[in-house]
């Protein structure tokens, strides 16, 4: 693997400029277009009327689709850039941008993460309250901050633990004015512990993202990910019964919206930002969402925010601020990966 201030050739990877922090425009524009995209998708999933299951499923399978082409141009391109190594040894496949073959377990581990993190998640929200489940899923920067030392060679630093401390507040302080007095008996301690899982997925997407984006493109990774997250989640649509067809022209267009917005410009730009960005950071990026979907629902449905709406608000963002200040630095180790554990 080369040094982290060296580009990869042809559409590899560079994490930090020569000076150890991100190019700062680009990487704003980027945060900027995630967190838009992100924050529309309870919007568009209240709106699709399809099974949480089924549209994990569309939205997944479409973003393969879409994006393989893309994948496979990069990998032409990058054996064309880099026929040979020095002294006319091949250079390993996945240093030009295509997967290694021992890439491939851990693509699939990461689809299994999302496509684990889309039904844990989706699931909860029918067994426990709306509140719980979204301060429990917010919990998914905890467990990046503490594996991504061991893990990846790069623990958070000071402003990231406080970024991630802030988030999280701020997440539990939006859901709190979603609490009632609604008493769901024991099923609810199941949603809480589905909405917990759900965060340690979404976690585990964002390491292995981390660990494999320092030399595949964006969307060699983002392709073979939702791919195999498709090929996961078709068997449970279909022993849980979802349909998968049949559904209202209406319903189709918004699936459609589902897989532009968050799938491709929310999930797909925050697997591009896992290039220059610590896992803990995007993470924390990821915590947005909550604060920008009841904006617009705001603005769509009149739908006013309760009076813990704004202090978390801030707190999220004050967060998200110090979360990716605090990835701007060298890293101790950065030769270390997930795929040499």
């Amino acid at each position: 693997m080369r040094p982290r201030g060296h580009a990869v050739a042809a559409g590899g990877v560079a994490p930090f400029n020569a000076r150890g922090r991100p190019p700062g425009p680009l990487v704003a524009t980027g945060i900027a277009v995630g967190i838009a995209a992100i924050s529309t998708s309870p919007i568009l999933v209240r709106e699709a009327h399809v099974p949480a299951l089924a549209l994990a499923f569309w939205r997944c399978l479409a973003g393969a689709l879409l994006l393989a082409p893309f994948a496979l141009r990069a990998g032409l391109r990058a054996r064309r850039a880099v026929p040979e190594g020095r002294g006319g040894a091949a250079v390993p496949a996945g240093s030009g941008g295509v997967p290694l073959r021992r890439d491939l377990g851990w693509l699939a581990l990461s689809g299994a993460c999302l496509a684990l993190h889309f039904s844990l998640w989706n699931a909860s929200l029918a067994l426990t309250t709306v509140a719980s489940s979204t301060v429990l899923v917010a919990c998914s920067p905890l467990f990046v901050g503490v594996l991504a030392g061991p893990l990846l060679g790069e623990p958070p630093s000071r402003l990231g633990w406080a970024g991630i401390g802030l988030t999280i507040a701020g997440a539990g302080l939006i859901a709190l004015g979603d609490a009632g007095a609604v008493d769901l008996g024991p099923r609810a301690l199941l949603g809480d512990a589905m909405a917990f899982g759900g965060a340690a997925a979404i976690g585990g997407y964002f390491l292995i993202g981390r660990s494999l984006r320092r030399r595949l493109p964006a969307t060699t990774y983002a392709a073979s990910v939702y791919g195999f997250a498709a090929a996961l989640l078709l068997p449970a649509s279909l022993l849980s019964g979802a349909p998968l067809a049949g559904y209202s022209g209406r319903s189709w267009l918004v699936i459609g919206g589902v897989v532009v917005g968050p799938q491709l410009l929310g999930h797909t730009v925050f697997n591009a930002l896992l290039a220059t960005l610590t896992a803990d950071a995007v993470a924390v990026i990821g915590l947005t969402e909550p604060v920008g979907a009841t904006l617009l629902a705001w603005l769509i449905f009149q739908e006013l925010p309760t009076r813990w709406f704004w202090p978390g608000a801030v707190l999220v963002l004050a967060g998200v601020w110090l979360g990716v200040r605090g990835t701007n630095r060298p890293v101790d180790n950065p030769e270390r990966r997930l795929d040499e554990r």
